[in-house]
């Protein structure tokens, strides 16, 4: 092509809607020809041109140690949806740290959330209550499935308190270390915290030659770290998450110690409004398209955007969902005068409606308040009589438990015009 003849291109309706307003699989533009007033007989030259405007202005994310050519198209869909989730995350970050009623509670029910769906994902067996209550409560796990859950948690908890330390291939090794405690059997169990030293394969996918994989990981490490080309904290954090699944350094643990590792680097950059959301539970209710976005880079050449455009929409999937989350907790403070509610009630409903399977003793909110016994008692009775409550004897004592169907249609009613 000429000089003219490109730019017309990069300003045609084809280059525009299918890559830069939405980054469609080059094969399926072919049946969307008739829309723009082209011809079947057009195709095979478009389908070049397509392709080989997308590489020339392609970043390269080359692994010389395997040698495989990744590159990623900044198409202004993906850009576009990178400044619409950090915009809406910062907001829904700030908005909850404002309140000052729920935050802590906000952030350890997202890190459980996460922990429980990463396990659940990964086929752990177990019901959300039980696994709320073995987290909540600290208990000794009894199998696999109840380790994998804590373990995810306690991951969750370690990448927080750890986000200063240098993004290394032992820190990949740690966090396998702590996602796969007393989970792994047979020979695996020799290899935990530690990296494979045979062939393995992932459906149709083989993990590279065991003997490349440190060096692999590594570069895979610097380049997310000190490319020289400009790459958005979440863009790094999904490439690395896409890297170690494509290695697939350990016989076991690498969906889990991937997820982990995409959170750790979006707090390393500062985002932490990452804490918020559950990536687990998009990718446990689209996992067919998970695989297929996997199955798009490698068929169109290493193409790690389709990857990435798919990451971005679960991302924004689950800010969505807490948006939703966080604006009926700050509704909840509605009923303040149409149920003459005081304002550590209040706090108290906005904690217990994160987790319907939470309970909460008399002796327990009476030190949470800082009063007596007997106004801790008073004030649950309240919440119990107008409904808001359920009160459940267990032994010689009372427990509470929120009304959550009967609290949503309460704060539903509140919106109304």
């Amino acid at each position: 092509m000429t000089k003219k003849d490109s730019f017309q291109f990069l300003s045609s309706d084809i280059w525009l809607k299918y890559t830069q307003q939405r980054y469609t699989p080059v094969d399926h533009i072919k049946y969307r020809l008739d829309n723009l007033g082209l011809k079947k007989q057009d195709w095979p030259k478009l389908q070049m041109d397509i392709q080989n405007y997308r590489k020339v202005g392609a970043i390269p994310l080359f692994l010389s140690t395997i040698d495989k050519k990744f590159w990623y198209f900044p198409a202004d869909c993906i850009l576009k949806k990178v400044n619409e989730i950090e915009s809406l995350g910062k907001g829904l970050f700030y908005k909850i740290k404002s309140t000052k009623t729920f935050q802590d509670e906000f952030l350890a029910n997202a890190a459980m959330e996460e922990a429980i769906t990463s396990a659940i994902y990964e086929g752990a067996n177990s019901s959300r209550s039980k696994a709320r209550e073995l987290i909540a409560n600290d208990l000794i796990p009894k199998n696999i499935d109840e380790w994998m859950l804590l373990n995810n948690y306690k991951a969750m908890k370690w990448i927080k308190s750890n986000s200063q330390l240098n993004l290394t291939s032992d820190l990949v090794t740690k966090i396998h270390k702590i996602v796969t405690n007393n989970t792994l059997e047979g020979d695996d169990a020799n290899f935990y915290g530690k990296y494979r030293n045979d062939t393995v394969y992932v459906g149709n996918h083989q993990g590279i030659d065991h003997k490349q994989i440190e060096a692999a990981i590594n570069e895979a490490i610097e380049l997310t770290t000190n490319n020289k080309r400009y790459l958005h904290g979440l863009i790094k954090g999904i490439f690395l998450h896409y890297f170690l699944a494509y290695i697939h350094p350990f016989f076991d643990g690498n969906g889990r110690t991937g997820r982990t590792l995409f959170y750790f680097k979006a707090i390393k950059n500062d985002l932490k409004f990452i804490e918020l959301l559950s990536i687990s539970a998009h990718l446990k209710e689209h996992g067919k398209q998970y695989e297929k976005s996997f199955g798009l880079v490698t068929k169109y050449d290493l193409d790690l955007t389709y990857f990435i455009d798919f990451c971005l929409d679960s991302l924004l999937a689950a800010l969505i969902k807490v948006r939703q989350k966080v604006d009926f907790l700050i509704s909840i403070g509605n009923l303040k005068k149409s149920y003459q509610l005081r304002p550590k009630q209040i706090s108290l409903l906005q904690k217990m409606a994160l987790n319907k399977h939470r309970a909460v003793s008399i002796n327990e909110f009476a030190t949470s308040i800082n009063q007596s016994r007997e106004v801790a008692r008073r004030e649950l009775k309240d919440l119990s009589t107008k409904g808001l409550l359920k009160e459940i004897k267990r032994g010689k004592k009372f427990v509470y438990f929120i009304q959550s169907k009967k609290l949503k249609e309460i704060v539903s009613s509140t919106l109304v015009p």
